[in-house]
């Protein structure tokens, strides 16, 4: 997208008055970096996280690069309203809890820990 549409879906975004997460690819400007205004930042501080990369985990949602701010002021709203957003909802209180039940003390990721620390000590002696 152009530099110009970034900033029309930035200020859909914050004219929503919601909560948000934006990810902002680096390739997601086209011949140049994502910045955005000054007013923007202060419009929505306390209420957006933006970030550079995420996985995908099937709770976001991409948007043509040619909308307006109104129209996308919409979506989200729909969005975060919605039917869509409540399956988004459910969806990550779905993934909470596996990383919840990965990171408990009998999970996958404390035991493949465990195993780590283990063979390092075996190696060491």
């Amino acid at each position: 997208m152009t530099p110009e549409q970034l900033v029309e879906f930035g200020w859909g975004l914050a004219n929503s008055k919601l909560t948000f997460f934006w990810v902002i690819r680096p390739d997601l400007v086209i011949g140049g970096s994502a910045i955005l205004p000054l007013e923007f930042v202060d419009e929505t501080k306390g209420r957006s996280l933006i970030a550079g990369c995420c996985k995908e985990w099937g709770i976001g949602m991409e948007i043509d690069n040619k909308v307006k701010r109104d129209e996308l002021e919409k979506l989200v709203r729909e969005l975060m309203e919605g039917e869509k957003g409540k399956k988004m909802k459910n969806k990550a209180m779905e993934w909470k809890t596996l990383a919840e039940e990965a990171t408990g003390s009998h999970g996958s990721s404390s035991t493949n820990l465990e195993n780590l620390v283990n063979q390092i000590q075996l190696r060491k002696r």
